[in-house]
């Protein structure tokens, strides 16, 4: 986590309340054009560290934590107010899992402030996880914020170790939340499908990876069919979290992107 202790020293962390709600970020606050970074349910904005390490000098890269809200037009909102109190220009948004979910909203209610959108190892809708023993609907309404928390991070620390088990160690032993996992959580499984955009179709990227071992293939083409004039990146590895793991070729997608 070296590379995290850096970045953390180098890019203070900034903080704005909105509506009672905390949002905190990283900003590179490089030249060029800018792109807001959305981690999923596990993690906040350092969950990017591979991205901003790669390119944080090269492009203005903001990266998000995001309040413990399941509302993904609470959401959308609230990111829509660090944009203004940060001043941007039209941006290029990427998401991750449950944040390219809300980043759909964000791009639906606020569309001027959005240049481009990333939708990486999405998905439509709550019903697209519902077979999943860790979605499942009434588990997740029902249960305890401490008791979920601290399965995954059981989960976790069962995880084959590397560099995505360790991050996200620290996220959950230190930097997470309950309140703030559950939120995320009861976002996903009370997700509805994101009407249609004004954004162009080829502003427009669906990202996926062969290897995701949450998004099942089906889930995939449903996303793809959401979008069908988006330019569809399908990656071989990547798991269901390309930017550490597939860091090269997710940089090169940013990167085209952007410019």
């Amino acid at each position: 986590m070296e590379l995290l202790n850096q970045l953390e020293r180098r890019y203070a962390w900034q903080s704005l309340i909105v509506n009672g709600h905390e949002w905190r970020w990283l900003d590179t606050a490089a030249p060029g054009a800018v792109a807001v970074l959305l981690p999923g349910s596990v993690g906040d904005a350092a969950m990017f560290v591979r991205t901003l390490g790669a390119l944080g000098e090269r492009t203005r890269l903001i990266a998000v934590t995001y309040p413990a809200l399941a509302s993904a037009d609470e959401l959308a909102d609230g990111l829509a107010a660090v944009c203004q109190f940060l001043g941007l220009p039209p941006s290029v948004v990427v998401g991750s899992s449950f944040g390219a979910y809300w980043a759909q909203f964000f791009a639906l209610r606020h569309p001027a402030l959005v240049r481009a959108l990333v939708i990486g190892n999405g998905f439509v809708d709550g019903s697209d996880l519902a077979a999943n023993p860790l979605f499942k609907p009434d588990w997740v309404e029902s249960v305890a914020p401490e008791a979920l928390h601290a399965q995954w991070l059981e989960r976790v620390r069962a995880a084959p170790p590397g560099e995505l088990q360790k991050l996200q160690l620290l996220m959950l032993e230190k930097r997470q939340s309950p309140a703030n996992l559950h939120a995320r959580f009861l976002g996903v499984v009370r997700a509805q499908a994101c009407p249609p955009l004004a954004l162009p179709a080829q502003a427009v990227t669906v990202l996926e990876c062969d290897d995701d071992p949450l998004i099942p293939p089906e889930v995939r083409a449903r996303l793809r069919g959401q979008y069908p004039g988006a330019r569809h990146l399908r990656l071989p590895s990547g798991g269901h979290y390309p930017h550490l793991l597939a860091p090269a070729a997710y940089e090169e997608m940013l990167l085209s992107t952007l410019y």
